[in-house]
């Protein structure tokens, strides 16, 4: 498959994440012109918990896989670690979206993060980039200059404002003077050094590694090509090498007989993206083949509309390349615009160059999983890769095998969901007889009740009634939405769909309650609803 890099995306509570400098100064400059300085204290302490010590899980005296979670390269991710991180994003997802299954798979995107930062701490110790205890001073020291001037910004309301008066604001906001604040201040960073250490090595790494010339006009224009492009894939997944090659091979020769592309494509390709498409990867901005496998990007740029490549090797596989069509795609506003343009390309060349750094090293590490957890997480990876495919059974079952095992040696509220969602996924499997149907219900069922002892979750409650309508048992079903009546008291979304489910059940006394709810909210919404202005004019003012 012609695939974009393997490297997880990043996701926005990610890109909100201290990991990031940029994201550090930016946040923080917002958040003081929002709130009050007394208001910044308490969120900058509360940062610390970030860095509190917490459980490491498993017996005790459980050995290595207890005490970390991987090795990676050799050196150890460790469990307090990771648990540390993982509480510290569950907290960010609940508060974000109010249910505790937006937490499922946080485990699992924490445990990706880490393998990302070890590696590249380790490739900036290999490019001699190396960071003091000074070097970090001299940055906390920017980042509470930053701070000062935003807050002493946002005192000052646009107008001028002396050093006496804001030190007469600081004073009378927190007790302090300008100069004890910052080293109050500075003290909140200091247990932040190592989030910030890491930030720095993946700045400077990024400078060194992902650099990328201003382009030429011509090479600004030529960026905007919409290239559109078929392939085959013959992957090494389960062939070696020498077997791949030679089905390539064959495939060339039968190409290069007459063959239809898209047909051969169709029924040869073992990409699942494109394969029913006649391998087609649909039109692609030239800027943008820099996503792709860097051997396919070149295969590419060497070839003219209309002609088909040899065997390209990549991680993936062999593929064959034919470039259908180029269509020039100029912006009209080119001449106008064309810096602005200019720093876009720069910019998205960066970062695709980046990608492909990382998921470089990500190839190259020996990446050992102890926690069974995390390996049943693995197991999900192949799932939905084998998406599609006659493989795709096989893998499900393996999975289901991963999280059962995962239940028992580390049993969380994560992987029982998770087990759970399997077990659904295989009671809906084509061909599957009932009898098998019925018994993965039940076993989905087990898995969502246990994790529900966990963890609270209106959603959960939602799935697991729908799998007891499915097995006949109302009056369970009805049990959950009750509880999840209970739990969204304030939600009229769920309410309106609590009130579409029973009418669908034909328990009317159950929508006439959900009626009644409605009635009672509108109510208190009325009730608390402020009054409008009064428009009476004073006696004698009436107009005419």
């Amino acid at each position: 498959m012609a695939r974009r890099n393997d490297v997880p995306k990043r996701t926005k509570e990610q890109d909100d994440d201290l990991l990031s400098l940029r994201n550090i100064r930016v946040g923080f400059a917002k958040k003081l012109q929002a709130v009050s300085l007394v208001f910044v204290f308490v969120i900058a302490a509360s940062l610390i918990t970030y860095f509190a010590a917490v459980p490491t899980g498993g017996p005790p005296g459980g050995g290595q896989a207890y005490q970390n979670v991987a090795m990676v390269d050799g050196e150890p991710v460790s469990r307090e670690q990771f648990e540390m991180m993982v509480e510290d994003r569950v907290r960010q997802q609940v508060a974000l979206m109010g249910d505790a299954m937006a937490t499922i798979g946080v485990r699992w995107q924490v445990f990706q993060d880490l393998v990302t930062q070890a590696l590249i701490a380790k490739a900036a110790e290999k490019e001699g980039i190396r960071l003091s205890d000074r070097d970090l001073d001299r940055e906390i020291e920017k980042l509470v200059d930053e701070q000062v001037k935003q807050e002493r910004e946002r005192a000052a309301q646009g107008k001028p404002l002396n050093d006496r008066e804001f030190e007469m604001i600081i004073r009378n906001s927190v007790g302090k003077s300008v100069a004890e604040w910052r080293e109050e201040l500075k003290q909140i960073w200091e247990p932040r050094k190592p989030l910030l250490r890491q930030s720095l090595l993946e700045q400077k790494l990024r400078e060194k590694v992902a650099k990328v010339p201003n382009p030429s006009d011509d090479e600004l224009k030529r960026s905007f090509d919409l290239l559109t492009i078929r392939h085959i894939l013959i992957s090494t997944d389960k062939r070696t090498e020498e077997q791949a090659r030679k089905r390539g091979e064959e495939i060339l020769q039968k190409l290069h007989s007459g063959a239809d592309f898209a047909r051969i494509a169709k029924e040869f390709s073992d990409d699942p993206g494109s394969k029913q498409t006649g391998g087609s990867l649909g039109a692609i901005p030239r800027s943008q083949l820099v996503i792709f496998a860097p051997e396919f990007t070149k295969a590419v740029e060497a070839l003219q509309p209309g002609q088909m490549s040899g065997l390209v090797k990549t991680q993936f596989g062999f593929h064959i390349i034919r470039l259908d069509s180029v269509k020039p795609n100029v912006p009209a506003d080119f001449d106008k615009k064309k810096e602005e343009y200019a720093k876009q390309y720069v910019e998205s060349q960066r970062q695709a160059k980046w990608q492909q750094y990382l998921a470089e090293l990500r190839r190259n590490a020996k990446v050992e999983i102890l926690d069974p957890e995390l390996q049943a997480f693995q197991t999900l990876e192949d799932l939905r890769q084998k998406a599609g495919t006659p493989e795709y059974t096989a893998a499900l079952t393996r999975a289901i095998e991963a999280f059962e095992k995962a239940t028992k040696e580390l049993p969380s509220a994560e992987a029982m969901v998770v087990l759970g969602e399997l077990y659904r996924t295989q009671s809906e499997l084509p061909g599957l007889a009932e009898p098998a149907r019925k018994k993965a219900r039940e076993a989905a069922i087990t898995a969502w009740q246990n994790a529900l002892q966990r963890l609270e979750s209106v959603q959960l409650r939602m799935r697991l009634a729908e799998l007891y309508r499915k097995e006949k048992q109302d009056d369970l079903a009805i049990k959950q939405y009750q509880e999840v009546g209970q739990i969204a008291w304030d939600r009229p979304d769920i309410h309106a769909q609590l009130k579409s489910i029973y009418r669908e059940m034909g328990r009317q006394d159950l929508v006439k309650k959900e009626e009644e709810w409605e009635k009672r909210y509108q109510e208190r919404m009325r009730a608390e609803r402020p009054a409008p202005p009064s428009t009476a004019q004073p006696k004698g003012t009436q107009k005419p």
